[in-house]
């Protein structure tokens, strides 16, 4: 089952180099949708870069495994999409989470 968020909502601004913030900020978002969604686990976070931006994917998927650690998140794939249409966007949104329920 795919999750993708309201427009607005999964949206993460920051300021460059503030990686760790922008991935833990996703992580609570994806572990708060997973409740919602009456999930046992996430399966994959899927995050769109911007284009000019600073956060990278390896970054990206480091912290992801770093602070995952003891949440719904923890072992989930993490997936990339090239943010095209939105140059001045922000970095890093969490476009959509796969999750596994019941």
């Amino acid at each position: 089952m795919a999750y993708r968020p309201e427009p607005g909502v999964g949206k993460i601004w920051a300021p460059p180099m503030h990686e760790v913030s922008l991935v833990s900020a996703a992580i609570t978002a994806a572990v708060a949708a997973a409740q919602r969604a009456g999930a046992h686990r996430v399966e994959r976070l899927t995050f769109s870069l911007a284009p000019t931006g600073h956060v990278t994917r390896e970054a990206v998927e480091t912290l992801v495994a770093a602070l995952a650690g003891g949440t719904l998140v923890e072992g989930a794939a993490v997936a990339f999409e090239q943010n095209t249409t939105d140059p001045g966007g922000p970095e890093l949104v969490l476009a959509s989470i796969d999750v596994e329920v019941p």
